[in-house]
């Protein structure tokens, strides 16, 4: 089972492509005790919790470590309910919060993502505080912290104006010792044009030259170390996969929350059933530009009809974008 906690939807950056923030109308709300109690009076009531036999708890925001009581409260909830060497805890972080309360959650969790850029003009360009001011040394200083003591994967959102820097960006990491990184094109970016794909495949094979020819065999990078493939299965939204937001609305994924269309429960009123079959039913129906691609058991779009939805304005037109990072994930497969 795999529950998303949103502790909270604030967050102490202004990052100038958050899809979470539109005009800067950021919702403040913070997850309190009594939907965390809701939350798994209603989770551990399902059928679907007893065959469980591992449990993913999330921790997103906003930035999540702004709650750190709601968190605690959560890990002190499911070890009640459940052996902790069934839980898996994750969150990804901005990096600016590393006080001994924030170590301490950090200490426990089981998968931590710290999002930086790049180098500091790279990373600035985007990731500031509320006042304008870059967050680069701060979070840097904080993820160099965390992997003293604890594995982290970096996390590196791409868009078309850093795609140019992509091959400087992930050297960049690699020589200060990080050997987990993550580039994620940015779907929500509205500029990228046909004649970018180019330029994105280029900065990625300029990538994958520089880990094979500089030794870095232990690093895993996105879209350029070998990943085996593996087939989408079908959408778990609301079966085992759930996102809890901090008023207790339920969304089927990250993708779809804000978008109160589906919105399939409450934790103070339970699931709507009739919604989450809707989304198993529409998730059946193929996605009408994929049919006959060699991708089309792996990428998201020919599975998730919600994700198209939010991209390209289709629930059955898939995302160039999307198109394209699983083509890299098939190149990245076939170099063994």
């Amino acid at each position: 089972m795999d529950i998303t906690f949103w502790t909270t939807q604030d967050c102490n950056l202004n990052c100038r492509y958050c899809y979470n923030r539109v005009g800067n109308n950021i919702k403040k709300e913070y997850m309190s005790y009594k939907v965390i109690k809701e939350s798994f009076s209603l989770l551990t009531g399902l059928e679907e919790w007893n065959k469980e036999e591992r449990f993913f708890i999330s921790f997103h925001g906003g930035e999540p470590l702004l709650n750190c009581d709601a968190i605690e409260e959560i890990m002190n909830t499911v070890e009640k309910a459940v052996a902790r060497e069934k839980i898996v805890y994750g969150m990804t972080t901005n990096g600016t919060l590393y006080g001994q309360r924030q170590k301490e959650i950090i200490k426990k969790l089981d998968n931590i993502s710290v999002s930086v850029d790049g180098k500091s003009d790279i990373h600035n360009l985007y990731r500031v505080y509320l006042n304008g001011e870059g967050s680069f040394e701060r979070v840097i200083k904080t993820a160099k912290e965390i992997s003293k003591y604890k594995k982290i994967r970096i996390r590196v959102t791409v868009t078309h104006k850093t795609i140019l820097f992509l091959y400087e960006t992930i050297c960049f990491f690699l020589q200060e010792g990080f050997n987990k990184i993550d580039p994620i094109l940015d779907m929500f970016d509205s500029h990228w044009v046909d004649e970018d794909e180019e330029l994105i495949i280029e900065q990625f094979r300029r990538v994958k030259n520089y880990v094979q020819e500089n030794g870095y065999d232990e690093a895993s990078i996105a879209g350029v170390t070998y990943t085996p493939l593996t087939p989408k299965g079908i959408c778990d939204g609301g079966v085992t996969n759930f996102h809890i937001l901090p008023d207790g609305t339920i969304y089927p994924c990250s993708l779809a929350v804000g978008d109160t269309e589906w919105i399939i429960g409450r934790t103070d009123q339970g699931l709507y059933q009739e919604k989450i079959n809707l989304i198993q039913k529409m998730n059946d129906i193929e996605t009408n530009n994929c049919i006959g691609c060699s991708m089309y058991k792996y990428c998201p779009s020919s599975r998730c009809k919600l994700v198209n939805k939010r991209i390209s304005g289709s629930y059955n037109t898939a995302s160039g974008i999307m198109c394209l990072e699983s083509r890299l994930q098939l190149e990245a497969a076939k170099c063994v």
